[in-house]
C-alpha cells in the first residue's frame, strides 16, 4: 500500500503523526479544540439520532412468535458475544449495535435453533465492519474458531447476505453509548452548578452509565420497553444517584423531557423510580463481570470495581446505603460456620452401626458355614479313607488265605504222590 503511493514521505509522516500522539499534553489539546468543535452541533447530531431510532427499532411481540427461539435464549447469546467482544477489545458501540441486527432479524425472519450463535456471530462481524479498524476485524477463520467449526465459512457469508437484505441494507442505528455522550455534552454546556458538578465527575458518570447501559441490553422486560435514547437518560440519572451527587434529578429529567422529539414518549419520575429499584436486584452476566473487574461477595449483588477510573465509588455508596436502611431492622440470628466436611449426623451414626452390625452376623454365618462344610469334608473323606484301608485289608486277607491254600494243597500232593 506504501509503496504504489505517489507520495514518498507518507510513511514519515505516518510515523510522526504516531509520536505527536502518544504526547498527552497534545492529546488533551486535540480533545478540547474537538469538543469546543462538536458542541455547536450537538443539538444537530441529537436530531439525526432520534430520526435514525425510529427506523431501527425491532418488535418484541414478532420476536416471540418465533417457533424455536424463546427470549430465555436470548441473555445466554448476549453473554457469549459480550465475552467474544472483550477479547478482541472492540469497540463500545459495537455490542449495542450487534444486539439491534439480531433483534430486527428476528422481528423480520424465522430463526431456527442451530442457526441462532451463527446469526450472533454473523451480526457482531457485520457491526465489526462499521465500526471497528480494519486490524480489529474477525476473519472467517477467527470466527470458525470462535464456535468450534460448528458453522463452515460458506455459512457466514450466506448468513450475512441473508441479514443485509432482509434488513434493506439500513445497518447503522442509534446506540445508547452516543446518546450519554451527546446529553452528558449538553448538560456541561448550561454552565450552571449541575454542569459544574457533572463535568468534575463527568468520567464517573460516563462509565457507571455505559455499565448501566450494557446490563440494560440482556433484560427484555427493560431493552424492549425503552428505545436506546431513553435507556441513556435512565442509565445517567441511575449513575448520578448511585455516586450521591448533589443534583436535582427532577431538573435534568425536565431537560431531557425538552430536549426529546415530539413522536418519542417521554419519561417520568415514576419510571426512573422503578427502574433504580430493579437495579438492585438484577442479576450480573459473567460477561459483564468480566469486563468491569467486578466481584460478587454477596448474593444480595453487592459489586466492586477494581477499575482505577474512579467507579469503586459506586459500590461503597450502595454499602452506605445499605447499611443505612438496616439500621432500623430487627437483628439477624448469626449463620453458624459449618466446617468444610461435616460429619455423620446421630441418626446416620446409629444407622451405620446397624448395618455393620448386620454385615458382621452375616460374614461370620457365612464363615461357620465354610467351617462345617470344611468339616465335613474332612468327614467324608476320613471315613472313604477308612474305607479304602479296610478294602486293601481284605484284599491283603484274600491273598493271604488263597496263598496258603495252594500251599497246602501242594503239600497235599506231594505227600500222595501226585504231579501239579
Amino acid at each position: 500500500m506504501i509503496s504504489n503511493s505517489p507520495d514518498a514521505f507518507h510513511q514519515t509522516r505516518v510515523v510522526q503523526s504516531q509520536i505527536k500522539s502518544s504526547n498527552v499534553k497534545v492529546q488533551q489539546m486535540e480533545h478540547k479544540s474537538h469538543n469546543n468543535i462538536i458542541s455547536e452541533y450537538q443539538l444537530d447530531m441529537l436530531e439525526h439520532l432520534l430520526t435514525i431510532e425510529l427506523k431501527s427499532l425491532p418488535n418484541l411481540l414478532l420476536i416471540e412468535q418465533q417457533p424455536e427461539i424463546k427470549l430465555s435464549m436470548r441473555p445466554l447469546l448476549l453473554d457469549f458475544l459480550m465475552e467474544v467482544i472483550t477479547i478482541l477489545n472492540l469497540s463500545r458501540s459495537t455490542f449495542p449495535l450487534t444486539v439491534n441486527l439480531i433483534d430486527r432479524y428476528c422481528s423480520t425472519r424465522i430463526v431456527k435453533k442451530q442457526h441462532y450463535q451463527l446469526l450472533g456471530l454473523t451480526s457482531l462481524w457485520i457491526s465489526c465492519k462499521n465500526l471497528d479498524s480494519k486490524f480489529k476485524i474477525p476473519t472467517l477463520n477467527d470466527l470458525r474458531k470462535i464456535c468450534v467449526d460448528s458453522y463452515n465459512k460458506e455459512l457466514f457469508i450466506e448468513m450475512e447476505k441473508h441479514i443485509l437484505k432482509s434488513l434493506e441494507w439500513q445497518i447503522n442505528c442509534s446506540t445508547f453509548d452516543s446518546f450519554v455522550d451527546v446529553f452528558l455534552n449538553l448538560l456541561i454546556s448550561i454552565g450552571d452548578t449541575n454542569s459544574l458538578i457533572i463535568k468534575k465527575n463527568f468520567q464517573k458518570i460516563k462509565i457507571s452509565s455505559y455499565y448501566l447501559g450494557e446490563l440494560f441490553q440482556f433484560y427484555p422486560n427493560l431493552y424492549f420497553n425503552y428505545s436506546s435514547s431513553q435507556i441513556a437518560i435512565l442509565s445517567i440519572m441511575s449513575s448520578i444517584s448511585t455516586l450521591v451527587l448533589p443534583i436535582n434529578i427532577v431538573n435534568i429529567l425536565s431537560f431531557y423531557n425538552s430536549l426529546l422529539d415530539k413522536q418519542t414518549i417521554q419519561l417520568n419520575l415514576e419510571n426512573f423510580q422503578q427502574i433504580f429499584k430493579l437495579i438492585k436486584s438484577l442479576s450480573l452476566p459473567n460477561s459483564i463481570q468480566q469486563k468491569y473487574g467486578i466481584t460478587n461477595k454477596n448474593s444480595n449483588n453487592n459489586t466492586c470495581f477494581n477499575n482505577n477510573d474512579g467507579s469503586n465509588n459506586l459500590n461503597n455508596n450502595q454499602n452506605k446505603r445499605n447499611q443505612l436502611n438496616n439500621r432500623n431492622l430487627p437483628p439477624k440470628t448469626p449463620k453458624v460456620s459449618m466446617p468444610l466436611t461435616p460429619g455423620p449426623s446421630p441418626e446416620e451414626k446409629i444407622d451405620r452401626k446397624r448395618r455393620c452390625d448386620t454385615q458382621l452376623m452375616d460374614q461370620s454365618m457365612i464363615n461357620n458355614n465354610n467351617i462345617n462344610n470344611n468339616d465335613n469334608n474332612d468327614n467324608a473323606q476320613q471315613i472313604q479313607h477308612h474305607e479304602h484301608q479296610l478294602q486293601q485289608q481284605q484284599q491283603h486277607q484274600y491273598a493271604g488265605n488263597s496263598f496258603n491254600h495252594q500251599h497246602i494243597r501242594k503239600k497235599s500232593c506231594i505227600n500222595s504222590g501226585v504231579k501239579i
